[in-house]
């Protein structure tokens, strides 16, 4: 089918639009506001790069590490960072399946090796509030021409609660600006074909990918809905946007290759261990919290932070879920009878001359959001903290092998959230075509909507350097075992103070835990007792930890004195109802008396530690 050939939104005069159709920031004045509003509804991270981190804790510390290990790698090893002899030593560990976001890494490389692994993570921390804006605004300003209502668009994108939250621990998850980029390549190129649309649209469906491959399976259902829309009502050959479409697809996987082959090659050797089992809690997103604000926000907050300690299931990242009340109200005046953006062409074409060229659809947009929305509440509709009994269809996607691998239900409301900014763009492009003023109006609406989700100030935690890391580099060679450590998130920690002593550990934490360290940890029951504070099965302290010192490559231990259940109970009791509170979790300690048994173990047979302050005790082996 041949019809009318498309013309580019961003020339199509547009007789017959009040002001408020019209007008509002360009591309980069809308990036520079973007820039702008990042740096001031993050304060006062900007200021913080170099010796700050967001409050985060447990995959915080393993982003941070990704970092410095992609550049000891690169430029110190000469080696791939898709395998680390630093963790689980004395074996090389595949890094295949873990996460990396190496879109994060390559654009802040410049800042990593110039001012190290904490600024580069926190500059691209900054960059995906400002890419998530920015990928909105352009998406919006392609469906329907209004500058105003697209930057509104990407406020409401790029700064909802949940990724704030996200923000201070999931690097990954909230690096999501790429996922409105891709689908803005994507319609654009439908619409206006070329090689250069079609390369733009690989690449960026590439890029989301590099910033997190959980994000890049989460767009997938809702770019095909999306392609199917825009494929329906194609003023261009049906038949050649498929063909080009395939294409790009196939260009965007050559992109990918490089970066996917470590994956692939282990997935072809029968490896399966990146399908990791269903989470012990579920964490969907819980239906109360999508009208109440974040526990954070400046004004509201104090006022909401009793129901989060009430009815808040799971304290990990991502439970926030609240849409905001001001995108609520102007994606429901889209779609309650908002007359239609439209756009008329001038005089571009004899078939297009004063023909509409371009007519907003709001149904597949909501389809989208309620798609998402529904996946994010899980498979059972909770609310204020109770299961409902009310099956819902996330146990569909739990069934479709790729969407399997996004694990955890919540992560869904961020293509929900993007569906949502497109229908209040949409409302709020109506309110602002019968304005007098539409400046100033668009002004008023990005007010009410930063009030809204208004977190200022950012939570951040001060990086320490403890004194004892540099007795650990100096000691003896052979591995770190820290007491207690960690095979999983429990090893967080260790990761980050590795950046700075550089010695091979006993355990560490990898996305995805190979089957052989499970192996391991089985094998040497004392690893179990300290790895895990809470072993299922009764251990003979001594002779098993005297097993693992004689076995096992250890050059040091380092005993942390501060890691016992008592005395990070006793710190969360200190820090309740702050943002601190967090960050101490009695799970990752072990109890006092056994911390004091396994010290006694050392002495016997190792001596006295060679270091001691008021956090750790250094034991290196008496024969190194």
């Amino acid at each position: 089918m041949q019809g009318t050939p498309y013309i580019d939104s961003s020339s199509i005069p547009r007789p017959g639009l009040r002001p408020g159709g019209s007008g509002g920031p360009g591309p980069l004045r809308a990036l520079a506001g973007y820039a702008v509003l990042t740096v001031v509804l993050t304060w006062p991270l900007a200021i913080r790069l170099g010796d700050h981190l967001p409050m985060g804790d447990n995959d915080l510390w393993q982003n941070l590490w990704n970092f410095w290990w992609w550049k000891t790698a690169l430029w110190e090893r000469g080696a791939s960072p898709y395998a680390t002899d630093l963790l689980f030593y004395p074996d090389t560990t595949s890094l295949a399946f873990h996460t990396h976001s190496e879109a994060n890494i390559i654009i802040t490389l410049p800042v990593l090796l110039a001012a190290g692994e904490v600024a580069a993570l926190n500059l691209a921390t900054l960059l995906g509030f400002l890419l998530a804006g920015w990928g909105a605004y352009l998406l919006v300003r392609e469906l329907m021409g209004c500058c105003r209502a697209a930057f509104l668009a990407g406020i409401i994108f790029a700064f909802f609660p949940q990724h704030f939250e996200q923000s201070l621990e999931h690097l990954n998850l909230a690096s999501f600006g790429a996922v409105a980029l891709s689908l803005w390549a994507m319609v654009r190129a439908v619409r206006a074909g070329g090689v250069g649309r079609w390369a733009m649209a690989s690449s960026c469906f590439a890029l989301n990918a590099l910033f997190s491959w959980h994000n890049a399976v989460l767009i997938l259902p809702g770019a095909l809905i999306i392609f199917a829309h825009e494929l329906w009502r194609a003023r261009r050959s049906r038949r050649a946007i498929l063909v080009e479409s395939a294409l790009a697809g196939l260009c965007s996987a050559l992109l990918l290759l490089p970066w996917a082959w470590p994956m692939l090659r282990e997935i072809l050797a029968g490896e399966a261990h990146y399908l990791k089992p269903p989470p012990p809690v579920r964490k969907p997103i819980d239906l109360l919290f999508l009208v109440v604000p974040a526990a954070h926000h400046t004004i509201w907050g104090p006022l909401v932070e009793p129901l989060y300690g009430k009815y808040r299931s799971y304290a990990s990242a991502g439970f926030t879920g609240y849409l905001g009340l001001a995108s609520i109200v102007l994606a429901s005046l889209g779609l309650a009878g908002a007359r239609s953006l439209r756009r008329r062409a001038g005089a571009a074409t004899e078939e297009a001359s004063s023909s509409e060229i371009l007519r907003f659809r709001a149904a597949p947009w909501a389809a989208l959001f309620l798609f998402y929305l529904l996946l994010s509440l899980g498979d059972e509709l909770r609310v204020a903290g109770s299961d409902t009994g009310l099956r819902l269809p996330y146990a569909l996607a739990e069934a479709v092998p790729v969407l399997r691998t996004i694990r955890i239900p919540h992560r869904f409301l961020v293509p929900a959230m993007l569906a949502l900014a497109v229908l209040a763009a949409r409302g709020a492009a109506a309110l602002l075509d019968r304005a007098r003023r539409p400046g100033a109006a668009a002004l008023g609406l990005a007010l009410l909507i930063i009030l809204d989700f208004l977190w200022i100030p950012y939570p951040l935690r001060e990086v320490e350097r403890p004194r004892w890391v540099d007795q650990v580099a100096g000691a003896p060679a052979g591995a770190l075992l820290n007491v207690p450590g960690g095979y999983r998130a429990r090893a967080s920690q260790d990761m980050y103070l590795q950046t700075y002593h550089g010695r091979p550990l006993i355990g560490g934490y990898v996305s995805c835990t190979p089957p052989r360290i499970e192996q391991r940890v089985a094998e040497y029951p004392f690893l179990r007792a300290i790895f895990e504070g809470r072993p299922r099965e009764e251990i003979a302290l001594e002779p098993e930890a005297i097993r693992v010192l004689d076995e096992l490559p250890i050059g040091v231990v380092a005993v942390h004195l501060e890691r016992t259940r008592e005395r990070l109970e006793e710190l969360r009791r200190i820090h309740r109802g702050r943002p601190e509170e967090r960050l101490y979790n009695p799970e990752k300690g072990i109890p006092a008396a056994q911390l004091e048994a396994v010290r006694e173990i050392i002495r016997s047979r190792w001596g006295e530690p060679y270091y001691r302050d008021g956090e750790v005790e250094l034991y290196r082996r008496p024969d190194a």
